[in-house]
Parts: C-alpha cells; structure tokens; sequence
C-alpha cells in the first residue's frame, strides 16, 4: 500500500487520544463551523456508512448480519420485511455480501458459470460507495471467471488465469452480489450458485506463502444513530486512515481541516466548547435536511457509478447511499420511482388506491427482467402483508390481461376482490413509493426514452 493509508497506530489514536480540537481558534466563526460541517456531512456520508455495513457484517461477532470476518460471505434468500442491511432490497435477487481487507495483498473472486439467461453479478464498492466493477452477466456473459481486486497503487503482477483487475480508494472494499431468483421454486439452485462463489487472497489462489499480516486494527465499536450526531465525524477521521488520498478531494479536505477533520486525527466532543458542538450539530442537522429534500428527487441513474462518473459531485454520491446502498449503474439496472399519482400528490395508502395499466406489449424492455415493488416510507422497507407478496413483474406466475393485451397492476392497503388478485400489490396504510426495476434495460429504457405509464389514483 502506498504511505497514504496509516498506520495502526495512527488509526488507535483517533478513539484513544483526548487533545482539545480548537478549530475556532483559527478565526472560524460558528456561522462559518456550522457550513463547513454541513458540507462535510454530505461529502462524508457514504464512507461511515460503509462502515456501519462493513462493521455489522465483518466485525462485530454478535450481529444478527455477521459473516464470520473479512474474506467471508453471507448469503440471503429472497427479501422479505425483516431485510434491514439496504433499503428498497430486491425481492427478484438473492443478496451475498462480503468484504475484504486488501492492506496486505489482493484477493482473487471467482464467479461460477451459469446458464444462460440469467441474470448475476457481483457488485464492487469501496467505501466512498464508488462502483468500481461487476463481473457478471451484462459484463461478461454466462461462463464466469476470476477478478483481482487490488489495493491502491498496487502495480503487482496480475498472474493467468486473471480475467481483469479491480480496484478502489479504499482498504477495504465490499459487493453486494446478485443472483436472480428465476420462479419460486428456483431457490435451491440460487443456493448452490451462492456457494461457488469464492473468494480467495491472492497468494492461496497461487498456493504459495502469505504475506505477513497487516496490523491489528482497533476498530470503533459502531452505535446506532452516530449518524445523526457528531460522533459521526469521530468515525469519518478513523475511516480516513485507509482511504487513499484523491487530488480532487483536495479542497474539500483543506476545508474541513478546519473544524478537526481528517485521516486519524482525534475527535473528542467533550473537550469541545458547548458553540462548537451545537454549530457541528446545527451543521450536520442542516445536511440531513438537504439530503432528505433532494431524495425526493433522486435520479437513480445519476447517484450510482465510478469514480469518473460521479467525481466530486458529493450530494450524488451520498444519495446513493442514502436511498439504496450498492445500487446498480443504469447500463445494468434501471430504476423508475413511482411515488406520485396523476394529481401531482404523493401516494399514500391510507388515503387512496392506486393503479398502473401497461398497455398490451408495454411491459419494460428488458433483457432479463422487470418488477414493481412496494416500499413504506420512510424506512424504504417492504410491506409485511399475509400473501408474503412484495412485488410483480416477469417474474410472477401470471398477471390477469384484459380483451386488449394491456394489464393492470393494483397498488392498495385493502384486498381488491378474487378476480383481481393475482394484479394486486398490497400498499401500507401510510405513505410509500413503488421502484420499478428493468435489469438489462434495453436501449430505450436505458437511454429513458421509454415511457413509464403514469400511476393513477383509485378513488
């Protein structure tokens, strides 16, 4: 690794050092900690929350989403109520998760083959949330292979066998990986594709000797809610330690060195004045506000992608996170949010029914699958109903036509009667949005000039 990522030492200093931050003694007013604490949020966002899914399921032994430690998978069934790991979870492809520590050497991943037609891939992100692969169907067909995810400024010889390189800004990186569950019945064999998946570092995947091991890192046990004070920036200098240094970030950075940010610097909120502490809130309550109006209005195929595609546009980044953590790049996957009716108003179950009617041949081209599913807000969960039916699409037994060819999907809190069953999405008794998923997207959707039939209100 290069000498942009410290050393252990540095990071034990972050939670064990008690120095006094004096940034407004640098001529920083509170007005002025309060806006640059903002931004900071924003721009920090995605790296602690990484963290808070990398520490449930790659270090801290007593969570419920433990895999075992780094280097190791755990794989899900389909989606249900009770998935918590990512908001608006896809019920049509079975999760694995995994992460790995790269400070000591490459890992190798290794996807098996599978048949044709359906639609995998493993995902890559480093812990700013940037996309930085995914191997898999769109990609790289059916046959599978092996990847090198590599360290920063690793410049290593990439041995036989080795399909392409992967690489983030970050020490550890994680995927989300997705295996299409084709019917109901699919599940056992979603299983066993799950269990070849294998991840390896470099120097088992060769049979030779290991490196030595990087040091002991003392790792900040995460609390649930840090996001939402400022021991949030507490994690974000500990998480700095092992993010190799962007040049674009530079200003950014210069900027928020002045209220006692940056890789492994100490951050005691309680030798801080009570005005430092309430502006650091009163600026990350700001941004919070900020990021939740502009997830009312996310373009999902603006807020996922590299590095080159998202650069320093940090609000986008953090929207990512924010709505759907390792969402897919619209040339995999293309996401229509369904969240207001014909009358402009936001969908509400408790008030209205609602209705989407495709006309015959109108379905979402695409060249695996297509689904809507249903999510309560504001915790972008899916709705516990007693069908255990959470959405619709090419993947349903069947959907009821009319004379036409054109259907009709129904989105309401109250069963709508036998004869209209099969078409019918149970809706929360409160407020909710409909993702419509096309995976594969044809060049239409993929290029959105394909139209999404406009969601009608149900009186």
């Amino acid at each position: 690794m290069k000498k942009g990522l410290l050393s252990a030492c540095a990071v034990l200093a972050v939670v064990t050092a008690a120095v006094l931050i004096r940034p407004a003694a640098c001529g920083a007013d509170t007005a002025q900690i309060r806006a640059i604490a903002g931004d900071a949020y924003v721009a920090l966002y995605p790296l602690v929350m990484s963290y808070r899914l990398m520490y449930r399921q790659a270090i801290d032994e007593k969570s419920t989403s433990y895999a075992g430690g780094f280097g190791k998978w755990v794989h899900y069934g389909a989606a249900t109520p009770d998935t918590a790991d990512i908001s608006l979870p896809s019920t049509d492809t079975p999760y694995s998760f995994a992460w790995i520590d790269v400070r000591t050497e490459p890992w190798v991943l290794t996807m098996p083959p599978v048949i044709e037609g359906r639609y995998y891939d493993s995902q890559w992100n480093d812990l700013w949330g940037y996309v930085l692969d995914d191997p898999g169907a769109i990609r790289d067909g059916f046959i599978g292979g092996s990847y090198l995810i590599v360290p920063p400024g690793w410049s290593g010889r990439v041995p036989k066998g080795i399909k392409r390189t992967i690489r983030g800004e970050s020490a550890f990186v994680g995927t989300l990986t997705r295996t299409e569950l084709l019917h109901k019945g699919d599940m056992p064999e979603v299983k066993m594709i799950q269990q070849c998946y294998s991840l390896k570092p470099l120097s088992a995947f060769l049979g030779e000797q290991p490196p030595k091991p990087a040091p002991a890192v003392a790792w900040p046990a995460w609390i649930e809610g840090s996001e939402r004070n400022i021991s949030f920036f507490g994690y974000a200098n500990f998480l700095l330690a092992f993010v190799e240094p962007n040049p674009a970030d530079k200003p950014l950075f210069n900027r928020i060195a002045a209220i006692g940010i940056g890789p492994g610097k100490p951050w005691n909120p309680d030798r801080m004045s009570p005005a430092m502490r309430r502006a650091l809130q009163e600026g990350m309550d700001d941004a919070m506000k900020r990021m939740a109006a502009a997830s009312e209005r996310a373009d999902f195929s603006k807020i996922f992608g590299s590095r080159s595609k998202l650069g320093t546009d940090y609000m986008s980044r953090s929207l990512g996170m924010l709505v759907h953590a390792f969402g897919k790049e619209s040339d995999h996957a293309v996401y229509f949010i369904l969240d207001r009716d014909d009358k402009g108003e936001p969908v509400d179950g408790s008030r209205h029914g609602y209705a989407i009617t495709f006309p015959a041949g109108g379905s979402p081209p695409s060249r695996f699958f297509w689904s809507i599913t249903i999510y309560s807000l504001p915790d972008r969960r899916l709705v516990p109903n007693p069908s255990a039916r959470y959405s619709l699409g090419t993947h349903s037994l069947v959907l009821k036509k009319a004379y036409d060819g054109s259907f009709t999907i129904l989105m309401q809190k109250d069963h709508p009667g036998k004869d209209r069953e099969m078409n019918w999405l149970p809706a929360p008794p409160g407020r909710f949005i409909a993702v419509l998923r096309s995976y594969g997207p044809e060049r239409d959707v993929a290029g959105r000039t394909w139209r999404l039939p406009t969601l009608m209100r149900v009186e």
